[in-house]
Parts: C-alpha cells; sequence; structure tokens
C-alpha cells in the first residue's frame, strides 16, 4: 500500500502541465485576531520580510482574508532587500479588493529569486481596512509606515506590529515541479520568534529544508504551523483537524507531512482560563484526533511522519496527569504503525539525566520551547532518506 501511494503522489505532480510549474516556497497558517490586537491601516504601506524555499524567474502573492470583510489594497510590490521593487498585478490590475472571507492570487510578478532568498512584501490600504486574517511574526515584525504609498520605496517605520496581516503565501515558478514537505504543528514549529537571520536557525523546518538542498533533493519545505494551536480544540487559530484541508490537503504539489502537535492539547486539558475550566481530554481522543489526520493524509496519496510530543515537565502548565498522557500518547505514536514513519523527536532533545525535561542546552528556559541550538538539532536528526 506504501508503494502504490508513493506511485500515485508521483503520477500527480508528473500530470500538472508542462508550463505550470508552480511551487507553494513559502507558507503562512493564518488566525482571527482578536478585536483587541487588529489596528486600523488607513493610508499607510506595511511590509513584511519573508524568506523562499526555492529559486525560480517568478513570483505569485498569495493573499488571505479568511476572517476579514472586504477591503481594498491601493498597490503592492515585491523586491530582494534594499533592491527595486516590482509591482505585483491581479488580473492586470495594480489595485485590487480582497474579497470577503477568501484568499486572492496574483499574477505572475517577474523577480528571480535563489533558494532561501528572502523577499520583502508591500501593501498600500489607500482607505480604513481592520485586517484580521493573520499570523504572528514577534521575531520579525510588520513594518507600518508613515501616510502615503511607500510600496516602491523605502521608509522609517512608523511603528511596528507583532502580526502580519494577509500575506499567506509566494509561489515561486521553479525549474521543474517539486515535492512539498509541509512542517504542521504549534508553537515548537512555528517559533514566532524567529527573525529571518537568526543564528543558529531556529525553525526545524528550515534546517530540514535546507539539508535537503545540499544533498540535491528536489523537496521544498514550508510551515504550516500556529503557536498556541492544538489538534482538537481552537485556541490560537483553528484546530489542527479544522485546518488541515486548508493548509495541507489544498496545498498543490505535497508529497509529505511532518506532524508535531499535541502538547498544547495536553498542557490546556482541564486548566481554567478566565475563571472557567477547559474540557478536560483523555488519551484516547488524542489519539483519535491524530488517526483522522493521518487518513486524511493518506486518502489523497499523501505520506505523514509523526514526531513524538517533546518533554516539557518544568513547563507552566505541566501536571502529573499530563505527563502520564503524553507518555501514553508517545508509546501509541511509536506502535501503532498509523504513520508512513515515526521521527522520535523527545530523545533527541530531552536531557539524557532526566528524560522527561528538554535539555538545559536545547531551550531558553521555559522547559517547552526548544531555542535555536534545540530547533537546529531537531532539524538535523531528521533522516533525509524519508524523503524520496
Amino acid at each position: 500500500m506504501k508503494i502504490v501511494a508513493a506511485a500515485a503522489a508521483l503520477v500527480l505532480v508528473a500530470a500538472a502541465p508542462a508550463g505550470d510549474r508552480w511551487t507553494r516556497a513559502w507558507t503562512a497558517s493564518m488566525w482571527q485576531a482578536p478585536a483587541d490586537q487588529v489596528k486600523t491601516l488607513d493610508n499607510v504601506t506595511i511590509r513584511s520580510a519573508v524568506r523562499v524555499g526555492v529559486g525560480g524567474g517568478q513570483l505569485r502573492l498569495r493573499l488571505a482574508n479568511d476572517y476579514g470583510s472586504a477591503l481594498t489594497i491601493g498597490a503592492a510590490t515585491l523586491r530582494l532587500p534594499g533592491g527595486r521593487a516590482v509591482r505585483v498585478t491581479f488580473d492586470g490590475q495594480g489595485s485590487v479588493r480582497v474579497p470577503e472571507g477568501a484568499p486572492l492570487v496574483s499574477d505572475p510578478v517577474a523577480l528571480p529569486v535563489k533558494a532561501f532568498d528572502v523577499v520583502e512584501v508591500s501593501l498600500f490600504f489607500p482607505e480604513a481596512a481592520q485586517p484580521n486574517t493573520v499570523h504572528d511574526v514577534v521575531g520579525e515584525q510588520t513594518l507600518i509606515s508613515q501616510p502615503g504609498d511607500h510600496t516602491d520605496e523605502d521608509f522609517v517605520p512608523a511603528e511596528k506590529w507583532r502580526l502580519r496581516p494577509l500575506i499567506a503565501g509566494l509561489d515561486v515558478q521553479s525549474d521543474r515541479p517539486r515535492p512539498l514537505v509541509i512542517a504542521f504543528g504549534d508553537s515548537i514549529t512555528d517559533n514566532v520568534g524567529c527573525a529571518n537571520d537568526a543564528m543558529p536557525r531556529c525553525r526545524w523546518g528550515d534546517v530540514l529544508g535546507r539539508r535537503l538542498a545540499a544533498a540535491g533533493k528536489p523537496h521544498v519545505v514550508v510551515t504550516q504551523a500556529i503557536s498556541g494551536n492544538r489538534i482538537l480544540a481552537h485556541g490560537t487559530g483553528p484546530s489542527a483537524l479544522a485546518r488541515f484541508d486548508r493548509d495541507v490537503l489544498a496545498v498543490p504539489g505535497v508529497s509529505h507531512v511532518v506532524l508535531l502537535e499535541g502538547i498544547n492539547d495536553i498542557g490546556n486539558s482541564g486548566r481554567e482560563a478566565n475563571g472557567v475550566a477547559r474540557p478536560t481530554i483523555t488519551a484516547d481522543q488524542l489519539i483519535a484526533g491524530y488517526k483522522q489526520l493521518a487518513l486524511r493524509a493518506h486518502a489523497r496519496g499523501i505520506k505523514i511522519y509523526a514526531m513524538t510530543i517533546l518533554p516539557y515537565v518544568g513547563a507552566g502548565y505541566q501536571t502529573p496527569a499530563g505527563e502520564a498522557m503524553r507518555v501514553k500518547v508517545n508509546d501509541w505514536i511509536r506502535s501503532a504503525k498509523a504513520f508512513d514513519a515515526v521521527i522520535d523527536m523527545e530523545k533527541v532533545v530531552a536531557d539524557p539525566a532526566n528524560p522527561t525535561r528538554l535539555a538545559a542546552e536545547l531551550q531558553g528556559g521555559d522547559n517547552l520551547h526548544p531555542d535555536g541550538r534545540g530547533e537546529t538539532r531537531m532539524g538535523e536528526a531528521i533522516d533525509l532518506g524519508l524523503f524520496k
């Protein structure tokens, strides 16, 4: 069955028109910002910097407005940092109305890029808009200009915003169809504090993408993760089960998903928030969620690899019951054969003297999140032989 699924995926790639070699080179999983975090953008330009995972001669910009009312973009550009800005058009027009609750894809933009180049995206809002479809980017914040259209020039930001609205993806027209690997998860995968130029590299998916490229493999890695995300329940953004179609199954060319999620389900089980206790979940319920993700991936001929849940003793929401659930779920991940492979990441980052905790030298001190050293260790521990 595994051989048939892999062959089917190859057939789907090969069947794409020869001239349509667009690869999703960067992505963001979008969520709805609460009202107190939304800004009014009126006669200002915003600029965001993202890093593409593959090179090519043309780009397409993808906007997402899943949760917002229709709004107007007066102008949009793409450029390499400090380079010449290239105008983005939509059906030939420089100004566009972004539909309510819907995505929008630009015309091709002639801007040659190399793999792992940073691309700056600028959007001008000519009239008051309150975009609430966002991604958290505290490590690489959105720049907001003084009044005016500054999409084709440098500007000194009037302010910075820890959220990035609307900008959900960049496609690159590459030299050949590229299989896409999606790093799918929560804050440990997303690492919203990670800056583009951070060293050591602070997202395991970025480390994996560079390793695959250095090994001459065609695969491109993108991240579809949300800090605070859970498998079973909405938290920050829709649950993994709710967003899996949008963030994985609807993305062209996906060959593999690497899943690391579940610790927020465990840590928030029965936990009080604003005076209200969240529902208590069981290990069996969480396992059922994993099974659904695996079934849905396999139905599309996509391989899904699961990482074991990382140690978290000492974290703010750790409890003995939660630790027992984590151990039970990890035992199931290793033994159940629901996934095409298991990456036992728990053992990669655990403290050898106390495996219930993250190693001190691989984290910043919250006993939950690996830091750049830990993320690099994670990305380096993944067997490249899994991607064929």
